[in-house]
């Protein structure tokens, strides 16, 4: 050996087996982990709801205080109408005097009997000045917004396309992106059905209060509630009250104190 020389060690290549070994590890580290991973999204997810249907109920049990009805949930984010009306303003405020359909927003008032309602004879937001002073005061002396949701689609919009859908029906989505819908003792309120099926997407259409007498699941709950249909999107109720699957709900009362029920799954 020459005086000065440098020994350099000899490097030695990964072999197939070790490769194949680790990626092995790999594979069976991903196969734990995703579903772990998955089962932690779901769960937030669900947290969310349970959080969500309170947040709604509790708005909707501040807004028949003041004003004295129970509202659809698109209307409790609404802010108070402009003072001067700017119709460049009609895709930039969320409030009354940008409201389309205003017939269609049926009001549920606490101070009558449910049953006195069913059947058309709800007041709307449109009802005249004449026929009950306090739905323009209701919207004249609007208190809002009582709800700040994390979700909103549009009805109508396509999805996928922006700037599609009517800008003043923005529909409070669940963290699975379906409607909250509300139900009363009568049944589920809104002009709105319920998905097909498990995967089928819901219509994002005018969901609101209307009062029916053949409500779908007319005997679901004794009182009001704001509910999610979970991760499958649909309503698991069966014949017996407790067989309520993966839907999240949470029921209140806006005449008998704030008495209150939540089920999650």
């Amino acid at each position: 050996m020459r005086s000065g020389a440098i020994l350099t060690p000899r490097r030695r290549g990964v072999t197939l087996t070790e490769l194949l070994v680790v990626l092995v590890i790999v594979a069976l580290l991903a196969t734990i982990a995703v579903p772990v991973f998955v089962n932690q999204v779901q769960r937030a997810r669900v947290s969310t709801a349970q959080f969500e249907v309170r947040q709604i109920a509790e708005a909707q049990q501040q807004v028949a205080l003041i004003h004295g009805f129970v509202v659809p949930i698109h209307v409790l984010n609404m802010v108070p109408d402009a003072e001067a009306a700017d119709p460049s303003s009609a895709i930039s405020r969320n409030d009354f005097n940008n409201l389309s359909q205003m017939s269609n927003h049926w009001l549920i008032d606490v101070s009558r009997p449910l049953g006195n309602q069913v059947g058309g004879n709800q007041l709307n937001l449109a009802t005249p000045t004449t026929a009950d002073t306090r739905v323009e005061a209701m919207k004249r002396g609007w208190q809002g917004p009582f709800l700040n949701p994390k979700r909103v689609r549009y009805a109508g919009e396509t999805p996928g396309v922006p700037g599609t859908g009517d800008v003043s029906l923005d529909i409070v989505v669940d963290p699975w992106g379906n409607p909250y819908r509300m139900y009363s003792p009568f049944g589920l309120l809104g002009d709105s059905g319920l998905p097909g099926g498990p995967g089928e997407p819901v219509t994002l259409g005018m969901s609101n209060l209307r009062l029916s007498g053949a409500a779908v699941e007319a005997n679901r709950f004794d009182r009001f509630a704001v509910i999610s249909y979970g991760p499958n999107g649909v309503s698991d109720f069966g014949t017996d009250r407790r067989q309520q699957g993966d839907d999240i709900f949470y029921t209140f009362s806006v005449l008998s104190g704030n008495e209150t029920l939540f089920q999650g799954f």
